[in-house]
């Protein structure tokens, strides 16, 4: 008692440390080992990619933290989290589950959402698992800057430097460079400024080609509609369409078999014509006559047929004469009937 009298306070204050430290242990303890108060039950989440999802991370509602992850496995292509959550809340059949970044350093968390309301959408119990068509996984940022590389690629690093330089040339307050710079401005502020007529035609010529497409915006419409149709139609009949181009192809062979063929008696058949052709143009004169006597030839051949249906003919002088020989003269006698003379 006479130590206690002494030393009262201190040993107060060693008590008072004691305690305290021991709640700051149990509060550290509890946040390391990362538990879920109360009852909870244990859910799935199928996911496309997992990637960074560890036993342990939070599973949160609306930010606030309800669970944590237990585990994770891969069942056939699709990756499988398994995660404890406070049975006070409600995830029904309709929940979705998403995996979405912690922080800069990559850790990630499950959020579950409501989802759409459903009248058949029961609650989850024990074992229940959300399926992969209501989740979606994290954003992959190395995907992301890897769709910058054509980009970067097309980048000059002589060009990059020379920016990097003109722009640390400005901010030094280099007066010519700085100038410079003030020059070009200007310089593209008065070309615009120059052609702002022509702008302002541009603009209104722009404006009307909307006003014309937004009069006729049926007809637009129309037509894409009958587009899709005709191309609905290609799409039916495209066995029809490809038996035909077959067919073509046949006929295409088949055409070129056939002037292969015929080639060179065509060939003949139209030097046969160039020659009787240039024939006629050194005849030109008896040609001339023998159309002009053709009509007369006609003529009277017609009136042997005025008789009957037979043909009356009576010879009375017969010559033959081919180009180039003496006339033949076959006249039967001497004497001509009455007709002939």
């Amino acid at each position: 008692m006479r130590l206690l009298r002494r030393h009262g306070g201190a040993l107060l204050g060693v008590i008072a440390f004691a305690v305290v430290s021991l709640v700051l242990t149990g509060m550290v303890a509890g946040t390391l080992s990362n538990t879920t108060p109360g009852n909870t039950v244990r859910l799935s989440a199928e996911f496309r990619d997992a990637t960074g999802v560890a036993v342990g991370d939070d599973v949160r509602m609306a930010g606030v933290k309800v669970g944590r992850v237990v585990g994770t496995e891969l069942r056939g292509d699709l990756a499988v989290v398994t995660f404890d959550i406070d049975e006070r809340q409600p995830v029904t059949q309709a929940t979705l589950a998403g995996i979405d970044y912690l922080n800069l350093m990559g850790q990630r968390y499950i959020t579950l959402e409501p989802g759409a309301p459903r009248e058949d959408a029961a609650d989850l119990s024990e074992g229940d698992t959300i399926p992969v068509a209501q989740t979606r996984g994290a954003l992959d940022l190395t995907a992301m800057f890897n769709a910058f590389k054509p980009l970067f690629e097309t980048l000059r690093p002589a060009d990059v430097n020379e920016l990097a330089e003109n722009i640390v040339a400005v901010l030094q307050g280099q007066g010519g460079t700085l100038q410079s710079l003030t020059r070009q401005t200007a310089e593209l502020t008065t070309t615009i400024a120059e052609r702002d007529e022509t702008i302002g035609r541009v603009l209104d010529n722009l404006t009307m080609v909307s006003e014309t497409a937004n009069s006729h915006r049926t007809e637009i419409v129309g037509l894409i509609k009958e587009l899709g149709t005709l191309t609905k139609g290609l799409a039916e009949d495209r066995e029809v369409i490809a038996a035909s181009l077959d067919d073509i192809s046949d006929l295409s062979t088949t055409g070129s078999e056939l002037l292969l063929a015929t080639a060179d008696p065509i060939r003949r058949d139209v030097h046969s014509l160039r020659q009787l052709a240039d024939y006629l143009a050194g005849q030109d004169e008896l040609v001339g006559k023998t159309l002009a006597h053709t009509p007369k030839q006609f003529s009277t051949y017609i009136r042997t047929l005025g008789y009957g249906s037979h043909l009356n003919v009576y010879v009375c002088r017969l010559y033959l004469q081919a180009v180039g020989t003496p006339k033949v003269d076959s006249t039967p006698s001497t004497k001509h009937s009455e007709r002939c003379k």
